[in-house]
C-alpha cells in the first residue's frame, strides 16, 4: 500500500508536464495557430482542397472535428515520413494500451467506481491527449483501486465474454478506422471523403466501449463460468493480442528507422535524414527550444505527438511495473526488483513500452489467479 500511496503524485505530475510539453510548446512553436488559420480559412493543409466543416450540425461539435481534421491530415496523407513512421508505433502502443485500460474497467473490482467508464477518458485522450489523460486515469487508479493494491481473484475478475471479444471489436472498432484513414486521397476517394474517415476516427474508444457492452450484455450468460482457470485462459488470448499489435508496430518502425544507418544505399537520400532514429523518435526540448518555430503543420504535429507517446507510454509502464510489483510482494513476500527491472528493459527495447506494460499485466493476473488455483485446490485435498 506504501507504493500505491505516493506514486499517484509522480502520475499527476506527468500528466501536468504533458499540458506543457504538447500544449504550451505548441503554443510557442507556431502550431496550434497554424492548425486555427487553417479552419478559419475552411482549407485542408497540403492539398489547399476545402475543409469540410458540417459533420453532425452542432456547431460546437463541428469546429472541434473540423480542428481534428486539420491536425490529422498530416499524418494520413503521406507528405512527412518522419511523423508517417513514428505514427505506426504510436498507432501499436495507443491501441494495446488501450486494451489495458478496457480491461482495468470491466474487473469487478471496479464495476462501481469511475474506472468503469473508459471511453470518458478515451475521449479526453483523443482531444486532451493519450500523455495528459492516461497519467490522471493511472493515477486515480493506484490511488482508489483494490485491484492494484490488494489483487484477488475476485476483484481482478473480468465478465469472459467481454475479454474474448476484445481482440474482434479493436481490430473493428479501432485497426479498420485506423487504415481507413490511410486511403489516399484524390487517387481513391475524394478529400471530402477522406476527411470524413477522419473524423469518424476520432471517437473510436466510444466504439469500442458500446460494442464490448453489448457483448457484454448478449453473450454473458453463455459464458458464465468465470472460474479462475477458464478465466485465465480467455486473457491469454487477449494479451497476446495487445502484445503481438504494440510489438508488431514498434519493430516495424524501428527497423525502417534504423536501416537507414546499418544500410542507407536502400533509401533515396531524401529519405535519410527524415527516416532517421534521431528525426522520427527525438522530440525537442521544450525547455532548450523555446524560440523553435515550424514550418508547416507536419512538423509541429511530429514534435506535438513525439510528446505525448513519450508521457503517455511512459506512465502506462510505470503503472504496469507498479501493479505487477504489488502483486508480487502481496503473493510472494517479495519483488526481486533488479530481475524485474532488467525484464522489463529488455522487453521494452523489443516490443516498446506498451508491450513491456501488457507483459507485466499479464503475468500480474497469472499470478494471482494462478495462487487462487493452487489454494483451491489444497482445499479440495484436505
Amino acid at each position: 500500500m506504501g507504493l500505491a500511496s505516493y506514486l499517484p503524485v509522480v502520475f499527476f505530475l506527468l500528466s501536468g508536464f504533458a499540458g506543457f510539453a504538447i500544449f504550451v510548446f505548441s503554443e510557442n512553436n507556431g502550431l496550434l495557430r497554424l492548425v486555427e488559420h487553417f479552419v478559419e480559412n475552411k482549407v485542408l493543409p497540403g492539398s489547399g482542397e476545402p475543409l469540410r466543416t458540417v459533420y453532425t450540425g452542432f456547431e460546437p461539435v463541428d469546429r472541434l472535428l473540423a480542428f481534428l481534421t486539420v491536425f490529422f491530415i498530416p499524418v494520413v496523407d503521406g507528405s512527412n515520413p518522419s511523423l508517417f513512421l513514428h505514427s505506426i508505433t504510436f498507432t501499436g502502443a495507443f491501441g494495446s494500451a488501450w486494451v489495458l485500460v478496457v480491461l482495468e474497467a470491466w474487473r469487478k473490482g471496479n464495476s462501481s467506481n469511475l474506472f468503469s467508464l473508459p471511453s470518458i477518458f478515451g475521449i479526453a485522450a483523443q482531444v486532451a491527449t493519450f500523455a495528459m489523460s492516461t497519467p490522471l486515469y493511472l493515477g486515480l487508479q493506484l490511488l482508489t483501486s483494490n485491484t492494484s493494491f490488494q489483487p484477488t481473484a475476485k476483484n481482478i475478475a473480468i465478465p469472459r465474454a467481454v475479454v474474448n471479444a476484445i481482440p474482434v471489436i479493436f481490430i473493428l472498432a479501432f485497426q479498420v478506422p485506423s487504415f481507413a484513414m490511410l486511403i489516399p486521397a484524390p487517387e481513391v476517394i475524394t478529400f471530402d471523403q477522406k476527411q470524413v474517415l477522419v473524423a469518424l476516427w476520432q471517437p473510436w474508444p466510444v466504439y469500442v466501449s458500446t460494442l464490448l457492452t453489448i457483448v457484454s450484455l448478449l453473450f454473458s450468460g453463455s459464458t458464465s463460468d468465470n472460474s479462475p482457470f477458464k478465466l485465465r485462459k480467455s486473457l491469454r488470448a487477449a494479451y497476446t493480442f495487445a502484445l503481438t499489435n504494440s510489438a508488431l508496430n514498434h519493430v516495424i518502425s524501428w527497423t525502417i528507422s534504423l536501416v537507414t544507418i546499418a544500410k542507407p544505399e536502400f533509401f533515396n537520400e531524401s529519405y535519410l535524414h527524415s527516416l532517421h532514429p534521431a528525426q522520427v523518435f527525438t522530440p525537442y526540448n521544450p525547455f532548450t527550444n523555446g524560440e523553435l518555430k515550424v514550418k508547416d503543420i507536419g512538423d509541429g504535429v511530429h514534435i506535438f505527438l513525439q510528446w505525448d507517446f513519450l508521457v503517455g507510454t511512459s506512465a502506462v509502464l510505470l503503472w504496469a511495473v507498479t501493479v505487477n510489483a504489488l502483486a508480487r510482494s502481496k503473493i510472494q513476500g517479495k519483488v526481486g526488483w533488479f530481475g524485474l527491472l532488467f525484464k522489463t528493459a529488455t522487453s521494452a527495447l523489443f516490443t516498446g513500452p506498451v508491450g513491456a506494460a501488457v507483459q507485466l499485466v499479464w503475468e500480474r493476473d497469472e499470478l494471482v489467479l494462478d495462487d487462487e488455483i493452487v489454494k483451491s485446490a489444497a482445499k479440495k485435498a484436505l
